[in-house]
């Protein structure tokens, strides 16, 4: 699998998880075109992205135990974290704490 048919296949999960429609890893596969066990390595590999997937035996779904945003992409430094670069946001939380041990 290609790198660029890896990620939509990844967006593909993603939406499919929020809306708890995967149904069983078969299921899944099958609706994604894809064998089992590429199926797994794609689960896994958002694992190792930080997902935290589990899956319901009595749902027969896919879910998140911890809700997380899936991000992948190019865009604007200056609208990325509302409006803000993620970096200078981060680093402007530190200033305020150094401001208030010199204090």
């Amino acid at each position: 699998m290609r790198f660029f048919e890896k990620i939509k296949t990844i967006e593909r999960i993603d939406q499919l998880i929020r809306m708890k429609a995967t149904g069983s890893a078969r299921d899944l596969a099958k609706r994604l075109d894809v064998s089992k066990s590429t199926m797994y390595d794609i689960i896994d590999t958002m694992k190792n992205m930080g997902a935290e997937i589990e899956y319901c035996n009595q749902r027969k779904s896919y879910f998140y135990s911890h809700e997380k945003v899936l991000a992948i992409g190019f865009v604007e430094k200056s609208k990325v974290y509302g409006g803000k670069s993620m970096m200078s946001s981060f680093f402007g939380q530190y200033d305020s704490m150094f401001e208030l041990s010199r204090a």
